[in-house]
């Protein structure tokens, strides 16, 4: 089975982008073949797909990574190393590389996995997106398709 799994905080601005793009897909039925899943801040329910029937993971959330507001970057997590700075693992943590680490500890199944990383503009209380991530939220939806394997 494919997933797509979208994190973040739909009242935290441009954090909730992966929230976003999951509901538009499921919304608009393009969840065709794989499984379109809001996790929102419960980073550790992503072990529960760290199985062996699990093909491909897509992972979809807001990352400051240094570009402008509203660019997107994709990639595996062998192509990175974390710098976020966290006071260890719970469920509020959000590094979705430190969860493939723990994974790896308790020696589960190690999926695919592709990462859509969005950089906000803004990530305070707000419940709606900046106009930066707006402006190219169907681009955002487009390349999550294709990266789960699905044609438009």
């Amino acid at each position: 089975m494919r997933y797509l799994l979208g994190l973040g905080n739909y009242a935290m601005g441009d954090d909730g982008i992966g929230l976003r793009i999951v509901e538009s897909i499921a919304e608009q039925g393009l969840d065709d073949g794989f499984e379109a899943i809001e996790i929102a801040n419960n980073g550790m329910q992503i072990l529960t797909y760290f199985e062996e029937q699990t093909e491909l993971l897509v992972v979809v959330d807001a990352v400051s990574f240094g570009g402008q507001p509203g660019d997107m970057t994709v990639f595996s997590p062998e192509d990175v190393n974390s710098h976020k700075i966290t006071g260890g693992i719970s469920t509020h943590e959000g590094d979705i590389l430190k969860l493939i680490e723990l994974g790896r500890q308790i020696e589960q199944h190690i999926p695919p996995i592709r990462i859509v990383a969005i950089e906000p503009a803004s990530m305070k209380m707000d419940t709606d997106l900046s106009p930066e991530l707006t402006a190219r939220f169907d681009e955002y939806v487009k390349t999550v398709i294709k990266e789960i394997g699905v044609s438009l």
